[in-house]
């Protein structure tokens, strides 16, 4: 089960990375008022990275208490894949939402394994 934390860990690491970057990526296009290629291909990592994240966290902390979480991450990713592919609109302010949920959320998960003493 150590073995599994520390693959956790790396994981959760990351997503906090890739949610980082997309979210300068967003910001510099906002700042520059041009769409970059680039930024694209961060978002994707972005949310690929979490929907993997979430399914690994489901089975390495289905005994914690703190699965509720991992369970609530998992209903938003499944309405916004459905959302995507019935072709729903949604405002931008729902990306802004997810970008934060996630950054915020790992960047917690990350602070509590590391800084935060048992």
């Amino acid at each position: 089960m150590d073995k599994v934390r520390k693959i956790m860990g790396m994981v959760d690491i990351f997503v906090f990375a890739a949610t980082t970057l997309a979210i300068a990526g967003v910001f510099y296009e906002g700042m520059t008022l041009k769409w970059y290629d680039f930024v694209g291909i961060l978002v994707i990592c972005m949310d690929y990275s979490f929907m993997s994240a979430t399914i690994l966290h489901l089975f390495a902390d289905r005994k914690e208490k703190t699965i509720w979480i991992h369970l609530f991450s998992l209903f938003i990713i499944i309405i916004a894949v459905i959302m995507k592919f019935a072709a729903i609109e949604y405002p931008a302010i729902t990306l802004v939402l997810w970008y934060f949920y996630i950054w915020f959320f790992y960047g917690y998960l990350i602070i509590k394994r590391y800084l935060i003493k048992h």
